[in-house]
Order: structure tokens, then C-alpha cells, then sequence
């Protein structure tokens, strides 16, 4: 057998290290990425974070996770928090955006921060020059879970709790979102093409409204039009506001029991116009499904 040369060796030496970080990736890190998000009424609130694992070290918090120091929940790097629209956390305005996710933990309350700079090492400490929210959260206690969890176990049709769980910990964040700015139609003018009363047809194969026929009234409301229905029982009567959205287009929106309006999401009015007046419209689902189809009366 030949004796192999210094190059031989190199060349060995750089195929065991190759092989050794490929077995190291495969073996996966210690805190692996994982991801979170919730959608309420059109808000997208989205959660990147690296998961330790206890590893049977049962003192997490005060001994893995010192009290009083900064702390990102999580590893490797700062988990963030990113929402496509403004919302409230905990009754605090948060700015739509992307934000890096610290805490101080202390025994009875933890303080959450939320920074402008998202891309941070987690053992980079945040400069408060960029803290876009500082809150007080009391936590909460559970069974132990042993890989540290973000996850949305309340969802109502504008709110949700981002909740936070390690060990025995459970840490709940109340997250609202905003609704939109009502849109109007100023001009009376324009207002009135719609206006007037309609036969309405559900097309819907649902048992429970397929077939059914109804009489809706659109009428003026300010700047803007309503959707009521007539000749039903006050009990089963529905009223909508309509918001533009573009030419003879409208969302419906609901009013809120505090008295804001939601759109119903996935629900577009489009009438027909014809002489300057409209003559009927259709109710189309998100898919573009035609869920109702009316036509002007006298």
C-alpha cells in the first residue's frame, strides 16, 4: 500500500469534516424554528421563534432564564411578532409591523417589550431607543410542557390570546384587532342609483336558506347606504351598511355591539346599473360564487 502524501491527508481531513457537519445537520440544533399565526377579522398576526427544549432541567425560569434580565422567548435569534395591521395588545396600540419579542421576567409579573428591530442575536441586549411598546403581564401556571410554545388558543371573530408556555409557565397576551376605517358615498347623487327596494333570490344550497326569496331596502344612512330587510320578523331581520369598494361594488359591514363596523369578510354587493340607475345586484362570495341574485321592484 502507497503511503499517502500531505495532500492525501488534507484531502481526507476535508471529506470527514464535510461529513461530520453534514451528520451535525441532520441531527437538527438544539432549539429548532418554529412558527405560529392567527387571522382575525382580515389581521394577520404571525410568530417566529426558536424552541428550546428543558432537557430535564426543571428550574427554567430563575435559573435557565435568570430573573431581571432581558430575555427573548425563545433561542439563536429574538423571536419576532409581525402584524399586517395595527392592533391592540392588552389594550395598547402595537403599529402593523415586524418587532423583535423581550421579556424581564421576575417571580409575580413579567415585562414584555416590543422593539422596532427585529433581526437580533438573543444574546444581544435591545436599545430602549427602539422600544415600540413596554407592557406589565401577570403569568399564569399549567401542566409542564417541555419545548417552549407560542400558540393562539382563543380566537373570536376581531380578538385572539397569544399565549406563551414553558415548564409551568403560561404567559397570555389579549390581542385585538382594529376595525377599518368606515368608507362613505358623499356625494347624494351617487347615492341614489342604488336606492330603492329589491327582490332577493338565495341561490346557496344550504337547507337552511336555499330557495328562500326576500325583500331588501336600500336606503340613505348618512353618507353612506344601508342593507335592511323588510317583511321578515324584527328577530330575523338583518341590516348592513354598504362600504365602496369600487365601481357599483360595496362590502357589507356589520355594526359592533360597541358600535364599530366590521366588514363581512369574504361578501361583495356588485349591482348592475343601467340609465344611471341601478336595476339589481348580485351577492358573491370570496371564490366569486354568486350566493344571491335581486332585482329592483316598484
Amino acid at each position: 500500500m502507497r503511503p499517502i502524501g500531505p495532500a492525501g491527508v488534507a484531502l481526507a481531513l476535508a471529506g470527514a469534516l464535510s461529513l461530520a457537519a453534514r451528520a451535525g445537520s441532520a441531527q437538527g440544533r438544539l432549539s429548532e424554528k418554529g412558527s405560529a399565526a392567527q387571522t382575525i377579522a382580515g389581521t394577520t398576526i404571525t410568530v417566529e421563534y426558536y424552541r428550546p427544549v428543558a432537557r430535564g432541567r426543571t428550574r427554567l425560569f430563575g435559573d435557565v432564564v435568570t430573573w431581571g434580565e432581558h430575555w427573548t422567548p425563545g433561542a439563536n435569534w429574538a423571536t419576532t411578532v409581525d402584524t399586517d395591521h395595527d392592533v391592540r395588545i392588552e389594550g395598547r396600540l402595537l403599529p402593523k409591523g415586524k418587532y423583535s419579542l423581550w421579556t424581564v421576567v421576575q417571580p409575580d409579573t413579567w415585562v414584555v417589550e416590543l422593539h422596532r428591530r427585529s433581526r437580533l442575536f438573543h444574546t444581544t441586549r435591545p436599545d430602549t431607543t427602539d422600544e415600540q411598546l413596554r407592557l406589565t403581564v401577570r403569568p399564569d401556571s399549567g401542566p409542564a410542557i417541555e419545548v417552549l410554545t407560542f400558540d393562539f388558543p382563543e380566537v373570536a371573530p376581531a380578538a385572539t390570546t397569544l399565549r406563551l408556555r414553558w415548564g409551568t409557565i403560561v404567559l397570555p397576551l389579549h390581542i385585538a384587532a382594529l376595525p377599518p376605517p368606515l368608507k362613505l358615498v358623499p356625494s347624494r347623487a351617487e347615492r341614489a342609483r342604488y336606492l330603492g327596494r329589491y327582490e332577493l333570490q338565495v341561490l346557496m344550497e344550504s337547507p337552511s336558506v336555499g330557495g328562500q326569496q326576500r325583500v331588501v331596502d336600500v336606503a340613505e344612512s348618512g353618507d353612506t347606504l344601508r342593507w335592511l330587510d323588510v317583511a321578515r320578523p324584527d328577530a330575523e331581520r338583518r341590516e348592513f351598511v354598504l362600504s365602496p369598494l369600487g365601481a357599483d361594488e360595496f362590502a357589507r359591514s356589520k355594526r359592533s355591539a360597541t358600535g364599530e363596523y366590521w366588514p363581512d369578510n369574504g361578501i361583495t354587493v356588485v349591482f348592475s346599473v343601467d340609465g344611471g340607475k341601478a336595476n339589481g345586484y348580485e351577492v358573491l362570495l370570496e371564490d366569486g360564487t354568486v350566493a344571491a341574485r335581486a332585482k329592483r321592484v316598484r
